[in-house]
């Protein structure tokens, strides 16, 4: 006799069908982790695209310059796909320009990789009038990426641009994307950032939606600091070693 449709054993092939697809994407993602270092010069990882298996994780910043940088030595993690990316660590200064509406002003970037949670938390500062035809202001947009869980979604409230998710887009940029800017003018902003051909910071470049649909493109470049940078057992794109 045959099982009626949607009995039990339908269900149970569904219910199989279903966790292959979720593990098939969950090897997806640990390679494309694998792959991101590597891309970038390093030989490691990538948290890849948000998934339907990703947890949420809420964490809280304010528009404020850099956290005091310890002074004592960070360690390697033992995680060989974080401590690659501990080599990216650094505070980078430059510019930024809003192709189009032609403003301009100081920007910063600061990339940290946390050796024992396994995640790269980034901070990026604007001084000026980085939307366009608006204010100038200090504004501040920050994320954090989990190297170890690419399924996860991290999202961090910003006092500038409301809630930001962040990840590594398939061409292996680091994307920062707040859907929901609270500023009167603008919907949405998302950067693009890139590891420099030199190796000696990022170039990136950012899109903004504005309420009337309109919108506005910008570049921004960041190069090693002088200053803010950690010592660490792992030589870094802004301290290599002696």
């Amino acid at each position: 006799m045959t099982a009626p449709l949607g009995g039990r054993a339908d269900r149970r092939r569904a219910t199989q069908r279903r966790r292959l697809i979720v593990g098939a994407s969950v090897i997806g993602g640990v390679v494309a982790v694998a792959a991101v270092v590597i891309a970038l010069g390093g030989g490691g990882d990538e948290p890849a695209k948000q998934g339907s298996r990703s947890t949420r994780t809420t964490t809280t910043s304010s528009t404020t310059t850099t956290l005091p940088v310890p002074t004592t030595l960070v360690p390697q993690s033992t995680n060989p796909v974080v401590a690659l990316a501990q080599q990216y660590d650094g505070y980078y200064e430059g510019t930024f320009t809003n192709t189009t509406f032609g403003t301009d002003g100081t920007a910063t970037l600061e990339l940290r990789i946390d050796p024992v949670e396994g995640t790269m938390q980034v901070t990026s500062d604007t001084d000026g009038d980085v939307f366009g035809g608006g204010a100038k202001e200090l504004r501040q947009i920050k994320a954090t990426i989990k190297l170890r869980d690419p399924t996860a979604v991290t999202t961090t409230e910003t006092k500038s641009f409301g809630q930001v998710t962040g990840r590594i887009d398939p061409s292996l940029a680091i994307v920062l994307t707040a859907a929901d800017v609270p500023d009167p003018k603008v919907v949405s902003f998302e950067l693009t950032g890139r590891l420099r051909d030199d190796r000696t910071g990022f170039d990136a470049t950012y899109h903004v939606v504005f309420e009337d649909q309109q919108t506005a493109d910008g570049v921004l470049t960041f190069t090693c600091a002088a200053r803010n940078q950690r010592p660490s057992e792992v030589p870094t794109l802004c301290t290599p070693p002696q």
